[in-house]
């Protein structure tokens, strides 16, 4: 299969496998900076080199077939399709993104969009959370960024590279500072979506009484779990952002999500959409990553939101009580 799609990116992209090597040769040193892993050192420049070019036309050329749907039943059946897709954004697959350019800088492709496109395009629908272009365009992404999942991340984030940090003495909040999705409807905080679609499109209005959280519709399949874990996992990685943007918002979920009934109570306000058919399953995913990545503080300023305002309607609904005696 990867030798059929390495010649037919060369041969749709006009481009000479010989001298595509020899660009990526003349670049191995800083490839293996990228790449400072155990398993890298096993291969001398040349084999590398070669590895970094079959896997890199492999990638492009389905990245390429993707956009232009194209029939690949000849090469993949449907669900061998969806596992390429998923091997793509793992994190111990990546390659520097600076060899997929090198190799697609020099296309010349007879018809369709540019490369770069049909990559920021690839991306952005397969992210695993975001529903396919939900309420929201293709984000402007970076033109230098460190691979795929890097790029997915900054996607989800509609387009930014970093979240800007709170400040670092702010209070470290966990699961006993937050009430459930059903807690806070009994509290009279309603949910909603946003109208917009990225991770970072959270906002929470108050109206004396009562207030509404407005959250980003999410989708939640069979490769969602994966996909969670490798962005959270390249946000834990030394090299990764450190702002765990992506790992605040998915620990927060974890945290509203006591039961099913809280899955539930967000699908019936259009703020999950779950493919898994169990409430329960989507309870436990969500769980797991929670436990596994929660960092030491989770959407500050939202915690700090939702605590002032329950502050506020205990007080006011005390109040009556303590005149009347």
């Amino acid at each position: 299969m990867k030798p059929i799609c390495v010649r037919k990116f060369l041969a749709e992209s006009n481009q000479d496998i010989e001298d595509l090597y020899k660009k990526i040769e003349s670049n191995i040193k800083a490839v293996r900076v990228c790449n400072d892993t155990l398993a890298m050192t096993k291969y001398n420049d040349e084999k590398l080199g070669w590895m970094m070019l079959l896997d890199g036309c492999f990638i492009l050329q389905f990245i390429h077939s993707s956009a232009r749907e194209e029939d690949m039943s000849n090469l993949l059946r449907n669900h061998e399709m969806s596992l390429v897709e998923l091997d793509l954004f793992l994190l111990e697959n990546q390659i520097p993104f600076g060899i997929l350019r090198l190799i697609f800088e020099g296309a010349q492709f007879k018809y369709g969009s540019t490369m770069k496109y049909m990559i920021n395009r690839f991306v952005a629908d397969r992210n695993g959370i975001l529903p396919a272009g939900y309420g929201r365009g293709l984000p402007q992404l970076p033109e230098e960024s460190s691979h795929l999942l890097h790029l997915m991340r900054i996607a989800l984030l509609g387009g930014k590279d970093k979240i800007p940090r709170k400040n670092p003495k702010q209070l470290r909040f966990t699961r006993q500072f937050f009430l459930h999705v059903m807690e806070l409807r009994a509290a009279g905080i309603s949910l909603r979506p946003s109208n917009r679609g990225f991770l970072t499109d959270i906002s929470f209005e108050s109206n004396f009484f009562r207030g509404s959280l407005k959250l980003t519709q999410i989708t939640i399949d069979e490769f969602t779990h994966t996909r969670c874990l490798n962005i959270l996992a390249y946000e834990m990685c030394s090299e990764g952002p450190d702002d765990y943007a992506v790992t605040s918002y998915i620990c927060f979920l974890g945290i509203l999500i006591d039961d099913a009934d809280d899955v539930k109570e967000l699908r019936s306000r259009h703020i999950l959409c779950n493919f898994l058919g169990s409430d329960e399953e989507v309870t436990r995913i969500f769980h797991e990553i929670a436990i596994n990545f929660a960092p030491g503080s989770v959407i500050a300023f939202i915690a700090a939101l939702l605590m002032l305002y329950l502050a506020m309607m205990q007080t006011d609904f005390a109040l009556p009580s303590h005149k009347s005696k």
